[in-house]
């Protein structure tokens, strides 16, 4: 992965994965850094969504220009007084925007430092540098055919275009900002959007699954909506220990247990 977010599913995704059904068409409104799609078997159809645009800049660079970036990448210091300027002057170029992004997400602590963290010596740098060129040609095959889009997660699931068959192979996984931690997020993510969320996927009418914490409001809507939920486990935020949850419109097995 070549970038990093607080909240991301590296870590978890193989546990989660266990309660997805089959399907040969994957969608994703809220890709982020991609700590799913990365880390999951790649179907025949994937269609990814996020609205960030410096996310959705990021991906499309790497998935039409990667040569330019990492070449642009090799070539660009690792220094805290090009992220200042940056910060100061916000680049306007694509590939600009790009770099912007990794270096903020990578060689910053948390991603959300004013300075440029690394060690050692010179040779140590150009390791790490090329070390992480090659995630970004792997990013660049791993991306291959991805259909990319830069919505609001509503008019993401409303544009959706599907048949009734393509319906019945589809799934939709959503890792969206959680509830109670939205200080975590440039714009936050209300009841309001939660709520919207359960609503845009009832009305697909494929199966979907949505990653969060045991928030008080998520449980009363699945209780609501007749939703099944898992216990994936406990996990770590910048303030405390939450219970990780799925939910979902369908049943997998056992492990699932209704309200």
């Amino acid at each position: 992965m070549i970038l990093r977010r607080l909240g991301n599913k590296t870590k978890i995704a193989k546990e989660i994965q266990k309660y997805f059904p089959t399907h040969s068409i994957y969608v994703e409104p809220f890709f982020g850094a991609g700590g799913m799609f990365f880390n999951k078997p790649k179907v025949k159809f994937n269609i990814v969504n996020d609205m960030d645009s410096d996310v959705f800049n990021l991906f499309q660079v790497v998935s039409n220009n990667y040569q330019e970036l990492e070449t642009a990448f090799y070539q660009m210091p690792l220094h805290s007084e090009l992220l200042k300027h940056w910060k100061e002057t916000p680049p306007t170029t694509q590939i600009e925007r790009a770099l912007f992004l990794l270096l903020h997400s990578n060689f910053t602590f948390n991603g959300y430092g004013a300075t440029i963290v690394y060690g050692g010596s010179k040779s140590v740098v150009v390791s790490q540098k090329n070390a992480f060129g090659e995630k970004i040609a792997l990013t660049n095959k791993m991306l291959f055919d991805v259909q990319f889009a830069n919505f609001d997660f509503r008019k993401f699931l409303k544009a959706l275009m599907l048949s009734d068959k393509d319906v019945e192979n589809a799934l939709i996984y959503c890792d969206p900002p959680y509830l109670g931690t939205d200080d975590n997020y440039k714009d936050g993510f209300l009841e309001n959007d939660s709520n919207d969320l359960f609503d845009s996927l009832q009305e697909t009418g494929c199966k979907w699954a949505m990653s969060e914490f045991n928030h008080p409001f998520i449980i009363e809507q699945a209780k609501q909506r007749n939703l099944n939920v898992i216990t994936i486990g406990e996990r770590q935020n910048l303030k405390n220990r939450r219970t990780e949850i799925l939910v979902t419109n369908y049943k997998k097995d056992a492990t699932l247990f209704d309200f």
